[in-house]
């Protein structure tokens, strides 16, 4: 038995939100403020809807209090799918007990049967529909507070003053009759570990079993306390004596003895056996005890996470429990996230989970090891009328199984890190993910502010990374920054420029096809480079100091001097031949070849200009493309090539598009 599905109006950041989740592990991501706090709190109000005040109400909503909310007083309205199958064979499932009240006579009916070997299977939906509503007795009283106020602070502050007369409102929500309180908050045991968390949840726990199991074994208790009684009264003879002496001792003259009185002394345990019950940790090392209070933050969490899935283990009705997370990561070392996270996954695969369990979480630790299909996305926009949506991960990859098999295997914790930012920028290669936080510095694109992933794919496998994300109901922007591959040499001679502007790359061609949506954009070179590298030479050739720097960051130490006796004047290398280190001698020549040849036939002045250009480019990148990250490392710790050095203009154009 499992909540299938929850739909919130009104109530925190939701206005008209549905949300479906499945049986076992569901993980919660989200930037700060996108609502899985509300969610989960949400999810609580299902066992204890008392927490709930005025300042639940969504305030967007409360802020249109002049057309809204001068006849009728805001509400809050909550319904909660409940799915559970049951086996016609069985005559002790308690569930059905349980949900009696909110089943729909039409759902019986309909209900699905599906054949398991022999036994009969039967689906059964039901609907909790719990509202927060102003009593109408005071409804009139509301509108006369509410008449003549233009304030949207006034307003708030009327409607604090009737914050006594709302209360919760219980029906099924297929049918609409009322019930009672009790019969839809006692459907499911719902545990809540907030973010600040303490060892209270698991004594909890544990002291509720303990009392379950008194009272099953109460006459055996009760023997055992009259023997501990006797035993303390043995141990404590002596002072008891004493203490009788001198108690007895002037109780006739105070007049005790008029009224038939006299005092008695006993040892009686008044502990209850749940609050004898202590949780301690032992050193495994030295062997000696520790209460929980003593010990660090980071493995009392990871033992009281651990102690509330174990618990259903021993606990009747494991259909009723629900676990409600927030932000499991806290204080937790990110190997301990992983695997505590990995553990929970294996539980849930093999179906030994025992509960629903909800999770929150910014750590791309555990989303790396949670699973695809276990993990929802939640957003809250704010553009036009405020609102959250959610995405499932599983929905999303429906189809598309290639896809879902890619992200399985390559969304670890580095990659992860998209499905918590606002924006992402998608590359190909490490020079770029390394260089790019420093080009949007220079372009002036608060990279930490707004909540940018960069995203290093290691090759051209752009579309199972867009997949998180195209389609997806939480529209975040995607910037895809691309290689144009094209091969300006070809068979020893020069492709045309005309060429050049024409060609486009298949990848990015299949890109633009299978994905034509507005919050996904495409970048590549555009000015004569084939890849980041050569793109980057071309954008900084005009400042001679920056281009040799570049130059002999990519070339051998041998050839530094000939760099700075040469520049990058394409007829200077030319003539002087002879001067170039004999390593480097015939790769160099061989291509000074190419471009002279090119170069003599070409049809233009700034055709040929464009040809010198491009040699010194393609001899940037042929010496530049085995080490890649090396020359990007080399570029970032050189503070005064980094301070003068120019952003490509294709990178520049997609980090606008971004910031839009």
């Amino acid at each position: 038995m499992y909540i299938q599905k929850i739909r919130i109006c009104n109530f925190r950041n939701f206005n008209k939100f549905t949300m479906e989740f499945h049986d076992g592990l569901n993980v919660i991501i989200g930037s700060n403020n996108s609502g899985k706090t509300g969610l989960l709190y949400t999810i609580a109000l299902l066992n204890n809807p008392e927490s709930v005040s005025i300042n639940d109400f969504n305030k967007n909503n409360l802020m249109r209090f002049t057309t809204d909310y001068k006849e009728s007083a805001p509400q809050i309205e909550i319904e909660y799918t409940i799915h559970h199958e049951i086996s016609e064979d069985n005559t002790e499932d308690e569930s059905i007990i349980k949900l009696i009240s909110f089943l729909g006579i039409d759902k019986i009916q309909e209900a699905k049967k599906t054949e398991q070997g022999q036994k009969g299977i039967y689906s059964l939906v039901a609907c909790v529909k719990i509202t927060y509503i102003l009593d109408t007795k005071y409804l009139g009283e509301y509108q006369k507070s509410v008449a003549s106020i233009n304030s949207f602070d006034e307003y708030c502050k009327a409607l604090n003053l009737f914050q006594s007369h709302y209360s919760w409102v219980f029906t099924n929500g297929m049918t609409d009759t009322s019930v009672d309180k009790k019969e839809a908050t006692s459907i499911f045991r719902i545990d809540f570990i907030e973010a600040e968390r303490n060892s209270q949840a698991v004594y909890k726990e544990t002291r509720r079993e303990i009392e379950a199991y008194v009272r099953d074994n109460n006459a055996a208790l009760q023997q055992l306390q009259q023997d501990l009684s006797a035993s303390m009264k043995t141990t404590m003879e002596p002072l008891l004596s004493r203490i009788s002496g001198v108690i007895e001792t002037g109780r006739d003259e105070i007049g005790l003895s008029k009224g038939n009185v006299s005092i008695s002394q006993d040892m009686r345990p008044s502990t209850s056996v749940s609050n004898s019950y202590i949780i301690d940790v032992k050193d495994t090392k030295s062997d000696y005890i520790l209460p929980l209070t003593h010990n660090g933050l980071g493995y009392n969490n990871l033992i009281n996470i651990y102690m509330l899935i174990k618990l259903t283990e021993i606990q009747k009705g494991k259909d009723f429990r629900i676990l409600c997370l927030e932000e499991p990561e806290a204080h937790l070392h990110p190997a301990m996230q992983y695997k505590l996270f990995k553990y929970l996954k294996n539980l849930d695969e093999t179906n030994n989970l025992n509960q629903q369990i909800f999770v929150t979480t910014h750590s791309s630790n555990i989303s790396s090891v949670a699973g695809i299909d276990n993990m929802f996305m939640l957003a809250y926009e704010r553009n036009g009328i405020a609102e959250c949506k959610q995405q499932s991960l599983k929905k999303q990859f429906e189809n598309k199984a290639n896809s879902k098999a890619h992200m399985s295997k390559f969304l670890d914790v580095t990659r992860s890190d998209m499905l918590f930012a606002d924006r992402i920028i998608i590359v190909e290669g490490i020079a770029e993910k390394l260089l790019l936080p420093a080009f949007m510095e220079k372009c002036n694109c608060p990279y930490e502010d707004e909540h940018i992933a960069i995203v290093e794919i290691g090759g051209k496998h752009f579309e199972h990374f867009v997949n998180v994300f195209a389609g997806n109901a939480v529209q975040k922007k995607v910037l895809c920054i691309t290689d144009n591959d094209f091969s300006w040499i070809n068979n020893g001679s020069i492709s045309s420029i005309d060429d050049y502007k024409n060609h486009e790359a298949s990848h990015i061609k299949k890109l633009k096809s299978d994905f034509p949506f507005p919050n996904l954009h495409i970048s590549t070179q555009h000015s004569n480079g084939r890849t980041f590298e050569d793109e980057l030479f071309i954008s900084n050739i005009s400042n001679n100091d920056i281009s040799k720097k570049l130059m002999k960051i990519a070339l051998s130490e041998s050839m530094e001097q000939f760099i700075d006796l040469n520049g990058v004047d394409f007829d200077s290398w030319d003539a002087n031949r002879t001067s170039i280190d004999g390593r480097s001698k015939n790769k160099i020549e061989n291509l000074l070849d190419v471009f002279k040849n090119a170069i003599a036939i070409g049809k233009t002045e700034s055709e040929k200009t464009v040809y010198r250009q491009l040699f010194f480019a393609e001899l940037f990148l042929l010496y530049a493309k085995d080490r890649k990250g090396d020359v990007a490392l080399d570029i970032l710790v050189d503070e005064e090539l980094l301070s003068g050095i120019a952003v490509p203009g294709y990178i520049k154009e997609g980090l606008e598009w971004l910031l839009k």
